[in-house]
């Protein structure tokens, strides 16, 4: 029954010991600790599980010689102790002190029943009051919201920061539940936090929306902490609110901002790069990345070394710049392109510089574009010097070549004179030919398009190309070889290109082959769109070329030869390219060329413009106006020994007075004139005179727009200079009909006047 007793005793001291507000503690006489309430963790701030087992003394400052439980305990005593807190602070403790005996009679233990003793209560309500007043100053002059609220939620404390985060003032909120302060979507986080607390937990800081007195929804971040009183009981919360709704606004729109940059950067044809100082990449970025060769994931954190097409060594030499401080900008030579860099130092956190970064800009299309562009400005410069010195040359060579053609004509074609003439004549002739092409190409001379027969052309050219030399044309013409549309001075000049090249490359003789055909190409033989073509092929035995320059030969000046222009093939380019063809080069060396080109068919062939016939009203009167004197006095000469009847004037003025004077079949008018009327102002005044007048226009200046149109501004005709009798005589002919009155050609031309007028 007493050992029943006792361990009802014992079991009842533990149940009151757990749930005593007081700190009791059970000890043994050598000051070992067997019972430790959470009374005692409140007091002293030791957990059970640091104190059960062990000797208590030293840690709550009793002295390890003294004693404990005192040796002459004998029955219940209450003591007055001075004990000391886990955190160090000094308490006093009122204790009751309950021997333990055995059965026998002996104290074995004691039993303590603690409270804190009031100086101790005193001295810890002043610190209390003082910690208090201190954190109140902190409190109040925070701009953060700072909040003490109940277990039930109701504001019992509000700060200024709180009355400019929330727009409530402090004798608005006291009283008022905290909810007010919550958007009703978000009154579960209450809850939520209110059992923390209750719980002794600290709430992790978070960011929510809370509403404010005007209704206006803010950002903020939450840190909130359980209240204790001085028995460490949870009895509130305190809430430190900070408004981040323009922090938030500030970092949307730098990400806003960076995502625009990047945009920017990926869209862009840069790249932005960074370095450290000892050259490792730490930034490379952009759309540029492909095209000039790098790639990102190989780069960043290792040496610029593995920079493409050789380029590291300039990079080292302007990064290096970039480390002494330097602002500048480069341009470097990357993977066969041109890449402008602005260089700039980075600095580090001490203003040292720790590195250095840039924007890298593929400029090779700028530059090539800014290369055209000057290129160009030279050709045009170039076109107009050349338009003048054609213009000039050209008149010189139609006297030479009008002297000379009439000098074989008077021989007669018997003379062995006469064929050194010819060959004069070709020879000048030629030499129009290289000025028309030089100014064709500077200018870019317009076409004048009409049907072309190609058949008579390529026959034509090719007998007088090759005339005199060692080399022989064997012509292949299809049957039915299509006409085509074009301009056919420009395509004789092409074909008279192509067999002088096959005649230059077989110095020894030979046989130039040239091969025309009907193709009908599907769009993937050739760069050509599918559809009917006239395929040309002109095909030499000669030397050949070299690898490496077929691919130049059409480059403007580009020549394996040491007395060609290098203009031949690249106006040749131009003027097929210009009719919707295409020109290829095929050659071996040792072996030969085959230059190949196509002009596509009309879609609908129009019949070519056909001679009137060999016979000519007698006598026909044609008046020819040039500013020149020897040309006038020899195309007087060709006009004459042709069978015409010939006036000549100087200028569009004395051309006029003439045509008062008495009517002209045909009137050749000289575009250019220094001193007075030129051509085109003189048939103005001519139409006004006579509607029907029959005009050919002559200039040495063969890519004027006159001259490319002629039709376009009132003129039947053209004869570009220098000319021969048989080219006077072949623009003539045909304006005078097949025996009809040369007055049937005045009204064609006026009838076609008036549908220029309507166009």
């Amino acid at each position: 029954m007493a050992v029943q007793r006792e361990a009802w005793r014992h079991r009842a001291w533990e149940v009151l010991g757990q749930v005593s507000a007081e700190a009791m503690i059970g000890w043994t006489r050598d000051g070992r600790v067997l019972v430790w309430n959470d009374g005692a963790t409140r007091f002293y701030g030791y957990e059970a599980r640091e104190m059960i087992g062990c000797d208590a003394r030293p840690l709550l400052g009793i002295p390890g010689h003294t004693p404990w439980p005192p040796a002459d305990l004998r029955g219940r005593r209450a003591l007055e102790l001075n004990r000391r807190h886990k955190s160090g602070t000094p308490l006093a403790v009122l204790a009751e002190l309950h021997p333990i005996e055995d059965e026998h009679g002996q104290v074995i233990g004691v039993a303590e029943v603690g409270r804190l003793a009031p100086r101790t209560l005193s001295m810890a309500r002043a610190q209390q009051q003082a910690a208090r007043l201190h954190l109140a100053a902190i409190v109040e002059s925070s701009e953060d919201a700072i909040v003490g609220k109940s277990l039930n939620g109701v504001i019992q404390s509000w700060n200024r920061g709180a009355e400019r985060v929330f727009g409530y003032r402090a004798e608005e909120a006291v009283g008022q539940p905290v909810t007010m302060l919550i958007p009703p979507d978000r009154c579960d986080e209450e809850e939520r936090i209110l059992a923390a607390i209750r719980a002794g937990e600290r709430v992790p800081p978070y960011e929510t929306i809370r509403v404010r007195k005007d209704g206006r929804l803010i950002q903020v971040s939450l840190t909130i902490s359980p209240v204790y009183d001085l028995l460490g009981r949870v009895v509130g919360a305190s809430k430190i609110a900070r408004d981040i709704t323009a922090h938030r606004a500030a970092e949307r729109a730098l990400a806003q901002a960076e995502e625009r940059l990047r945009a920017v950067v990926d869209a862009a044809p840069v790249v932005l790069f960074a370095c450290d100082a000892q050259g490792q990449m730490t930034l490379l970025k952009g759309r540029a990345l492909e095209s000039l060769g790098f790639k990102a994931e190989g780069l960043i954190g290792r040496p610029f070394l593995g920079m493409p097409g050789g380029a590291a060594a300039g990079f080292a030499a302007q990064l290096a710049r970039a480390l002494r401080g330097e602002r500048f900008t480069a341009v470097l030579g990357v993977a066969g392109g041109l890449v402008e860099i602005r260089w700039l130092p980075v600095l580090g956190a001490e203003g040292v510089i720790a590195g250095a970064g840039g924007v890298a800009m593929d400029i090779t299309e700028q530059r090539r574009a800014q290369e055209e562009a000057l290129r160009a400005s030279k050709w045009e410069l170039f076109g107009t010097l050349a338009g003048g010195i054609a213009h000039d040359f050209n008149n010189v060579l139609a006297a030479i070549v009008g002297n000379l053609a009439l000098a074989r004509m008077k021989l007669g074609p018997v003379s062995e004179a006469a064929a050194f003439l010819l060959e004069s004549e070709k020879a000048a002739m030629r030499a129009q030919g290289l000025t028309r092409q030089l100014l064709g190409f500077a200018k870019g001379e317009r076409a004048a398009r009409g049907v072309v027969d190609l058949a008579a052309l390529i026959e034509s050219t090719a007998r007088f190309a090759l005339g005199g030399s060692n080399v022989r044309a064997h012509v292949l013409i299809a049957r039915d070889l299509w006409k085509v549309r074009g301009d056919e001075g420009q395509l004789s000049q092409v074909m008279n290109n192509l067999v002088i090249n096959a005649q230059q490359a077989m110095p020894g003789g030979g046989s130039v082959e040239i091969l025309a055909r009907n193709v009908s190409l599907d769009g993937h033989e050739t760069a050509l769109p599918a559809g009917d073509y006239v395929r040309i092929d002109c095909v030499d035995r000669g030397v050949g070329i070299e690898e490496q320059d077929v691919a130049r030969i059409f480059d403007p000046f580009f020549t394996t030869k040491a007395q060609g222009s290098g203009l031949g093939l690249t106006t040749s380019a131009r003027i097929v390219g210009e009719h919707g063809g295409r020109i290829d080069v095929q050659s071996r060396p040792g072996e030969g060329t085959r230059v190949r080109f196509y002009l596509p068919r009309p879609s609908e062939e129009a019949p070519a413009s056909q001679a009137g016939g060999s016979v000519r009203p007698p006598k026909a009167r044609i008046l020819f106006m040039d500013d020149e004197e020897p040309i006038r006095k020899v195309t007087q000469a060709m006009l004459t020994h042709l069978g015409y009847e010939v006036c000549v004037a100087a200028d569009g003025g004395a051309a006029l007075r003439e045509y008062r004077k008495k009517r002209y079949d045909i009137v050749i008018l000289d575009l250019t004139v220094r001193d007075g009327l030129g051509g085109l102002a003189t048939l103005e005044r001519l139409r006004a005179l006579d509607p029907g007048v029959v005009a050919i226009v002559s200039s040495g200046y063969s890519s004027d727009p006159v001259m490319a149109d002629h039709e376009r501004y009132g003129f039947v005709a053209k004869v570009p200079k220098p000319y021969t009798p048989e080219t006077l005589d072949a623009a003539i002919t045909p304006l005078l009909g097949g025996g009809g009155a040369p007055h049937d050609a005045r009204r064609s031309a006026a009838g076609a006047d008036q549908d220029r007028d309507a166009w």
